[in-house]
């Protein structure tokens, strides 16, 4: 199921890219920039010989690249940011697992205020299929507390994190099955701009609250469909 999903958004955003790059590239002047710049690298292997014509050779390819990148300018940077974002919506959601059943995680609360001696009472309540193996660990150099987690089964839920300064929740998933999972939610729009799934943190001192999800290896496969897809969309000019 998640090879299928990435498949789907990794084609879409391939086609789309390259409509955007055919629509707004300067596609000539990037062409005539290409082809001088493989000729300017060849000469570098046609003069080894002679160090003057080799530095004259490597500028030359230098200007031409920067003609490329002028010529793809436009789409370039129209492009940027919702690829950014995208990028970390899919490290977010695909490139994380949740967590797999018998194995441990952490959860970790990050702080804006120092810690002190009330902290050591903090608490974490989880569903019966999360259990809390560890009281609260301070770490006073990085303003954190975290705990020790085990999935004894398959779950979607809350865990609430409860502090001198109130309650926070924060959402888990464990179990075989794939599920969009949220690794970190934040108190700032910043943070919810970038991780909008879990919604936002309660005001308060918590700057965010994360668990550390099993990474899968996504990118590879996104790169290669995207290449799919962009090849499909040209096809079709």
């Amino acid at each position: 199921m998640r090879l299928w999903v990435l498949a789907a958004i990794a084609m879409v955003c391939g086609a789309g890219t390259a409509a955007v790059f055919r629509r707004l590239a300067n596609r000539r002047a990037a062409a005539s920039a290409g082809k001088r710049m493989v000729a300017h690298l060849q000469e570098i292997r046609l003069y080894a010989d002679e160090p003057a014509l080799i530095v004259r050779a490597q500028l030359a390819a230098m200007r031409e690249s920067l003609r490329l990148f002028e010529a793809l300018m436009k789409p370039t940077l129209l492009m940027a940011l919702p690829m950014a974002w995208l990028l970390v919506q899919l490290d977010a959601g695909i490139g994380h697992a949740p967590l797999h059943l018998n194995e441990a995680g952490i959860v970790t609360v990050h702080l804006t205020r120092e810690l002190n001696a009330a902290d050591a009472r903090a608490s974490l309540t989880a569903p019966p299929e999360i259990a809390v193996e560890t009281p609260p660990v301070r770490s006073f150099a990085e303003r954190e507390i975290s705990w020790r987690v085990r999935a004894r089964g398959a779950v979607e839920s809350d865990l609430t994190v409860q502090l001198p300064e109130g309650r926070f929740t924060k959402s888990i998933a464990a179990g075989a099955e794939w599920r969009w999972v949220s690794p970190c939610e934040f108190r700032r729009v910043s943070g919810l701009l970038l991780h909008p799934w879990d919604g936002r943190l309660a005001a308060g001192n918590v700057k965010w609250i994360a668990i550390d999800y099993p990474e899968v290896s996504w990118l590879g496969w996104f790169l290669a469909f995207s290449t799919v897809g962009a090849a499909l969309g040209l096809l079709r000019r």
